[in-house]
């Protein structure tokens, strides 16, 4: 899936991506407890992906982009379970430094997770 800058919405209020075949939205938005990265049916809410990133807005665009970087490995007609299969734990609302390692780690840092790293990486967004 590639992904391509639309208008924010309601949905999707800091930034919103469309599938290029205007499948997909994916997106971040903030909320009072942290801005969350979501993904869903476009013109409908947020179903497959949608977990916190806290305050920490230098979160936003490692894991924006690790996220779009896996998603580009799926085609455009897969089906929400076909996603979830990537990101298992991505509809449970969890808390993301949990599954930094899981997202970050293995394929976009060399070796385990280290915040440190994370706090060197400059946003983009």
């Amino acid at each position: 899936m590639i992904f391509r800058r639309a208008e924010p919405g309601p949905e999707y209020r800091a930034l919103r991506l469309v599938s290029e075949g205007g499948r997909w939205e994916l997106g971040l938005s903030p909320y009072r407890n942290g801005t969350r990265i979501r993904m869903g049916a476009a013109g409908r809410p947020p179903s497959v992906i949608d977990f916190c990133l806290g305050h920490n807005t230098r979160l936003c665009a490692p894991v924006l982009l690790a996220v779009v970087e896996r998603l580009k490995a799926i085609p455009e007609s897969a089906c929400s379970v076909e996603i979830d299969a990537e990101f298992p734990w991505a509809g449970t609302r969890p808390d993301i430094t949990s599954h930094l390692t899981a997202l970050l780690g293995p394929r976009h840092l060399q070796g385990p997770f280290r915040m440190e790293d994370l706090e060197k990486t400059s946003p983009i967004l």
